[in-house]
This record gives structure tokens, sequence and C-alpha cells, in this order.
């Protein structure tokens, strides 16, 4: 368990604990796995969440790592932890303070500790030294990990290696993802701390949106038991995850900040007096008037981190979605202020020690270009582990104007070695999609930086992927079944496009839609045929393939291959002519519905039948 090596390091870090300032530390030390969260606890000034000066703007704790080869040498930054278990006694005040790391090799490793204060000291790079624990060392024992899939520790770091795909440290197998985008206010959960019934906006209307995840209490696994807090609160956001992880999602996708957005109720501030909050948050005024702008829930964060490392041990890529379009220029438009960088420390501090996430910048943007450059860089400088970092845009034909800039305005000026930028996360209409995954993976290939391309939002506002006919709440009235078209022009037009997977987002005109949604069982069908798909194509050497157009004469199929394997998607089945290649060439039938070879071709010179003309076809060919 993650919680399980924390408190064997936290009991380590309790020897000797610090009883004056200047007193000198006796070497420590710690004991931890490979890939492994080993927290580390120091003793600082006893303050709280409201205290002055502010703890989380006048002290700035970073702890250097390095290894006994000399490299890797990692900075990694701490913050103040309260009490060190604020998640579970909801203590706003304390003396310990925390810097997490994951150790990419095993070994023998020393650290060193900087703790710095002085104004704004925390997102600056000067300071005096603070005392306490500046300057103490130690060493960091890491043995080699004990853990098994699907846990994402069996596999390593997920890393940008300059190709279209993330890549598994372990095994430098590439990722691909087929998970939930919705709903995208998964965090304004009634069981955290300091969460507020604030008001979100559905059209022209306002809404309190808490959420209980009652639907998923069924799916709660009690080994997940170590992950819950306060005598088991989080059950039922636990048995969401849990629920994703065996239906076959391997990614989630949450904002970390929607004050004033589409629902105001996700924040990791303090917030000044509940009531004045709710009534802002109705009038999209929360960050100007109800909320300690420096000031942040130090309980609400450690039980945030409960549920991302329990996703964490079911396999899941964690998608932190960092602002969205109505509340991205509440922090400034065009500079990158203290509010931003202290935002973002504040995130990579707590979280950036997790293996699979991206950062990213904003859900749709509406900010200047030079503060995406600006904001990337920070991250990538900031960020020990070199997270993945994209840039979300509003799609061709939503909107007009310089409040709804699309990626056509952003993704040129961003590409390749102008920004920080390894990926693009596309929201696309769904007849746009194959062109455009293709489009950017092509495009950042030419620039000599290949992006990781995602299309992580799809369709209309409000219709995307909509409710299965098999679902229970469903209807027909709002929305219909839109399965076949998904399964055609989102999934598998996105893996044929080179694209590194899919997230499906819940239209706002469908029964659960990206704000009130609380059952995933809602799009259980989508997700079922997507780990099909993606199954599919982990089973290939899709780092050697390409999108090949116009190799067969029908131009509505999508043709993904190399010199010794072709894949061709048929949407509606039937026949085709194929141009092959040299001779050898044998074949299969899939069924992208079922995930079942269907029928053996054997050999293959130039014309592809598919079992019916009515539904789609999967026809492999190998040499």
């Amino acid at each position: 368990m993650f919680q399980s090596l924390v408190v064997k390091t936290r009991n380590l870090m309790l020897a000797g604990l610090l009883v004056g300032l200047g007193q000198v530390y006796a070497q420590r030390t710690v004991q931890g796995q490979k890939w492994d969260n080993t927290t580390i606890d120091f003793q600082g000034p006893e303050t709280s969440e409201m205290a002055m000066p502010n703890p989380f703007t006048y002290y700035r704790l970073d702890v250097t790592f390095t290894h006994e080869d000399g490299f890797p040498i990692m900075e990694v930054p701490g913050y103040y932890a309260a009490d060190g278990q604020a998640g579970s006694t909801s203590s706003t005040k304390g003396h310990v303070w925390r810097v997490h790391f994951s150790a990419p090799k095993t070994g023998k490793w020393s650290y060193k500790v900087s703790f710095k204060a002085g104004e704004m000291a925390a997102i600056g790079d000067d300071g005096e030294s603070a005392g306490f624990m500046d300057g103490q060392q130690g060493t960091v024992l890491i043995s080699a990990s004990d853990k098994a899939l699907p846990d994402n520790r069996a596999k390593g770091r997920l890393q940008y290696v300059g190709k279209r795909y993330l890549e598994w440290a372990e095994n430098n197998t590439p990722f691909l993802k087929t998970g939930a985008d919705s709903p995208e206010n998964m965090l304004h959960y009634s069981d955290f701390d300091g969460n507020l019934d604030a008001y979100g906006k559905l059209g022209n209307k306002y809404y309190q949106l808490m959420k209980t995840w009652e639907p998923h209490a069924r799916d709660y696994d009690p080994a997940a038991s170590a992950y819950t807090w306060k005598d088991g609160k989080g059950k039922n956001l636990l048995g969401a995850i849990n629920y994703l992880a065996k239906t076959g999602v391997n990614s989630i996708s949450f904002l970390t900040m929607s004050i004033d957005g589409d629902d105001g109720g996700v924040y990791p501030y303090i917030v000044k007096d509940d009531e004045a909050f709710i009534a802002a948050s109705q009038e999209s005024r929360s960050w100007s008037k109800a909320v300690h702008q420096h000031r942040f829930d130090c309980s609400k964060l450690d039980q945030w981190d409960k549920v991302f490392s329990y996703a964490e041990s079911k396999g899941m890529y964690l998608h932190f979605k960092t602002f969205e379009a109505e509340n991205i220029a509440l922090m400034g438009k065009y500079e990158l202020t203290n509010e931003r960088k202290l935002y973002y420390r504040e995130l990579i501090a707590r979280y950036a020690h997790h293996l699979a996430l991206n950062w990213n910048l904003s859900e749709e943007t509406n900010v200047d270009i030079a503060l995406i450059k600006k904001t990337a860089s920070y991250i990538r400088l900031l960020d020990p582990y070199k997270n993945h970092v994209v840039q979300h845009t509003y799609p061709l034909g939503h909107g007009k104007g310089k409040d709804r800039p699309t990626y056509e305005y952003y993704y040129p000026n961003l590409v390749g070695q102008q920004s920080e930028l390894t990926g693009a996360s596309l929201q696309l209409q769904v007849d746009d999609i194959y062109t455009e995954v293709k489009r950017w993976v092509l495009t950042s290939e030419q620039s000599g930086k290949p992006w990781v391309v995602a299309n992580d939002e799809q369709g209309g506002a409000g219709v995307g992927i909509t409710v299965d006919e098999s679902f229970p709440g469903y209807t027909g009235k709002m929305k219909p079944d839109n399965r076949d078209m998904i399964r055609h022009k989102v999934l598998w037009s996105t893996f044929m496009a080179g694209g590194a997977g899919v997230e499906y987002y819940y239209g706002y005109d469908t029964e659960q839609n990206d704000l009130n949604a609380e059952d995933h069982r809602s799009r259980e069908k989508k997700y079922q045929e997507a780990a099909v798909a993606r199954k599919f194509f982990e089973g290939l050497d899709v780092e050697s393939m390409q999108p090949l157009d116009g190799l067969t004469s029908e131009t509505t199929n999508y043709v993904l291959g190399n010199d010794q394997k072709i894949v061709v998607y048929m949407p509606t089945g039937g026949s085709t002519q194929i141009k092959l290649s040299g001779k050898g060439w044998k074949g299969s039938v899939f069924n992208p519905r079922t995930g079942k070879t269907e029928k053996q071709l054997g050999s293959v010179s130039g014309k592809l039948t598919a079992p019916d003309a009515k539904q789609d076809w999967v026809i492999v060919l190998s040499r």
C-alpha cells in the first residue's frame, strides 16, 4: 500500500526531532522502494494555515536528492503539512513540513535540505535561512519495488521521451489511454474537508452540484480501507475509481480549480466565510471575494492525495486540469503572477511524485500565448519528475472572437521548441477527429519535437458521449445512444491517426452530464469497447506504424501500418481493394465490438472483405 511506506518513513523521521533553532541534526537514514512515495517529514516552525507570516508564502522547503552514482540529482519542492495527519485530523496547525520523493533508481541516495524564509520566498530563489532543518543532510536507501500490476509502481514513471507516446520507465512500452473526461468536478465531493455546496452553472441557471458518489457505494473494495479518511470517508469515490478500473478505464480527468467556473465547488484554498462563498459563487465572484488566495487547505489536499494514490494503485493515469476557460484569467491573462506560481508550486510539491499524470494548463483557454509558454516553462523547471505538460483549447466552430480562440490560434505558436509543452489535449467536433489528430501528430513530428496527442473532449457540448441505451437512467428523450458513431469517429479514428488515446466527455444535454454525473455505469458499454480498442493497439508495435491514407479504394477506411503489419478499420464493413507491397501477406478479421478475432483470411493479395456491410470491422494483415 502507498500509505504503509509513508507511515514507516514517518516513524523513522521522528527520531531526533529538532527542539530549538540552530540545533544540528544527526544524520538520518530513511528506507524506501523504487518508484514508491517515500515521504520525509521535518519539524519546522510551529504555525497554522492562517498564521502570520503566511507559511505558504514566507517559507520555501526544497530537498536535493543525489544518487550515489552522481546522477540523477533531483531538487524536490516540499510543503507545509500542518500536524502531518491533517487528512485524518482536519488539523489546521502544526510543525510538520513534508517532501515526497519517488526514486527512479535503487541504491543509496544522499539528501540535503534547504529551508528559506522571506517575503514571497516560496516562489523566489532568494530568502534567508529559516533555521530548523535548513542544511540538514541524510541518506535514503532505495530497494527494488515489490509491487505487481495493475499498480503503476510495477511499471515505473510514465515519461515523455521525445515520441508521440509516453513510455513506462521500467519496460519502455508506450502508454495508450481510454479514460473518463467527465465529470470535470469529480473532486466536488461531500467527504472532502472544506467543500461547500457552491453554485455551478448549467445553461442559464445555477445549481448546487455537490457529489456523494452514492451510485458507486457498491463498488467500494474493503481492501481500499487504507485510502479512506476520518473513520471511513471517501468510500464512494474510491468505489467509482474501482468500478472504472474493472471496466477497463485507465485514465481519470478532473479539475483542481473550478472557482468561478462551470462548477464553483473545486478549490484548494481556504474559504473566508462559508455563507459568503456560497452567495458569491452564484455571482461568479468567489475568487475575488470569498477565498484566501495565498492559503491552502491542508486536510482537503491530503484527502485528495488519498484518492490519487488509490487510483494509481489501480493503474490509473491522472489528468490534472488545473484551470478552465471561465477562470484561467483570474490569476492574470498576460503575466505569470505570484498567485499562479504559488498554485502550481503547491500542486507540484504535493502530487508530482505520482507516476502517471499530466499537467493540463487549462480546460479550454483564452489567455495570451506568452503566458502559456511562461507557465509551461515554470512547471517544467519546478517539477523534478518532468511530468507531461499539455494545453487544451476550444475546437473549430466553437464560438467566435478573441474570447474563444481555437487550436488554430494556439498550437502553431506552441509546437516544437517554441514552448515546453510535450503534447496537445484536443477538443474536436467528431467529424474532425481523424484529420486533426493526424495533423498535430505529423506537424509536431516535423517540428522536431513530437507531441503526445490525445482526443480528450469530443462533439458538441450538449452531446459528447451519450448515455448507454442499456443504462437504467436512459430515457432517449434527451440524446440518443451514439455508441456506434463514437466507436467509429472518436475511438478508432484517434488510435488509427496515431493518437495516444481518448477520454470521454459527457454532454450537457444528457441524463448524466459533465457536472451532475455520479454514475459511470451510464457509459459502461462505451468504456468496454474503448478497452477493447486500447488492448488491440497495445498488442501492436504502434511506435513504428503510421497512417496510410489512400492505401484502400474505400476512402472512409482508416489504415495504419508499417512494412510488416497493416491494420484496416472499415466503418461499414463490406469490401475494398488494398495496395500491398510485395507478397506473403496473411489476414484476419477482428471484431471491434467484442475484442475477438472472428475469422482467418489466409493469403491476401488485393481484396479485403468483411463479414458484412452493416457494422464496423477490422482487418489485420501480417507479413
